[in-house]
């Protein structure tokens, strides 16, 4: 599944934070879990980092772990509602539970806090291969699965529902009443969705170093990618949790000279900027490549020499 396609999408605002952590972010976002494909990863084994935590902090995603399967690349979990109970300090070897934690989030109008936790799963130790095209693709249509709006899904889902009920209808329902009848009942089995849809215009991404940690993946890679993804499922900010990693020290402004520089639009980036920034080591490089060269992601020819 390729996801780029003809459509200008602009990419959307682009906020950085060098400190802070994403289960605190002060604005309802969709909250990026780096997961592992079988949701909850090591939580209830040994494993203490970013996934782990955030079921020790909010016990009851651990009741996903007992029936949701492993994910393929194409799917993602979304999880509403969970409840923080904990605060903690350190991570991995260092963590450590540090008090109760009272969860003041508001809910919503079904009851559910709003907050809402997104399971992605990146290549593990993708060394090499993570900078070529196959490998890029797949982890941009793997966080664009969780980017996106779903309750938009929803509505495209039920135009098409509405559409083949009236196609039903003129061909095998003689009695005209019977066949608005049904199709009031596919607009009234739909109310709530038109509702949460509302609910998630303003929504936008937490994120930080996805799979940067144990998986090994190139942090100026994936922060990019999500960039992509974010803008094109349409969602109006991405936060970017930095954790303090040497690499995106210089991101803030990096963005900032890049957007102002000229208008650039998801459709036509070019991947092979991405795998510039490994050898080169600079995001710099990485993004002045994106912002002059013009090449749709699905006609990216990457050199032979580079990818060996």
């Amino acid at each position: 599944m390729l996801i780029f396609g003809p459509i200008n999408y602009p990419l959307c605002p682009f906020q950085v934070h060098s400190s802070g952590l994403i289960e605190d972010h002060a604005i309802e976002a969709l909250e990026v879990d780096f997961a592992n494909k079988y949701l909850g990863g090591g939580a209830l084994h040994r494993g203490c980092v970013q996934e782990e935590i955030r079921f020790m902090i909010n016990p009851e995603l651990i009741a996903g772990m007992l029936f949701l399967p492993s994910m393929a690349d194409n799917e993602a979990i979304e999880i509403v509602g969970a409840e923080r109970f904990s605060d903690y300090t350190g991570y991995a070897s260092s963590f450590r539970f540090s008090g109760d934690y009272v969860d003041k989030r508001s809910v919503d109008f079904l009851g559910r806090r709003k907050t809402r936790i997104v399971a992605i799963d990146a290549l593990c130790s993708p060394r090499m291969k993570q900078y070529k095209l196959k490998y890029l693709i797949r982890e941009t249509n793997k966080a664009f699965c969780g980017f996106l709006d779903q309750s938009k899904y929803s509505q495209y889902k039920r135009i098409f529902k509405m559409n083949s009920v009236q196609l039903n209808e003129g061909s095998s329902l003689p009695i005209k009443a019977k066949g608005e009848s049904r199709t009031e009942e596919v607009r009234k089995s739909d109310e709530k969705s038109w509702r949460l849809e509302d609910c998630e215009n303003y929504i936008g991404i937490a994120t930080g170093n996805w799979g940067c940690g144990a998986f090994g993946g190139d942090p100026e890679v994936k922060t990019i990618i999500q960039w992509l993804a974010a803008s094109q499922a349409l969602r109006p900010f991405i936060s970017y949790y930095t954790f303090g990693l040497e690499a995106l020290q210089s991101l803030a402004q990096v963005l900032l000279v890049l957007v102002k520089s000229r208008s650039v639009i998801v459709d036509k980036i070019c991947i092979q900027g991405i795998v510039m920034a490994h050898y080169h080591g600079s995001l710099i490089c990485s993004l002045a490549t994106l912002n002059s060269t013009v090449c749709w992601v699905s006609e990216v020819h990457l050199s032979q020499s580079v990818l060996g």
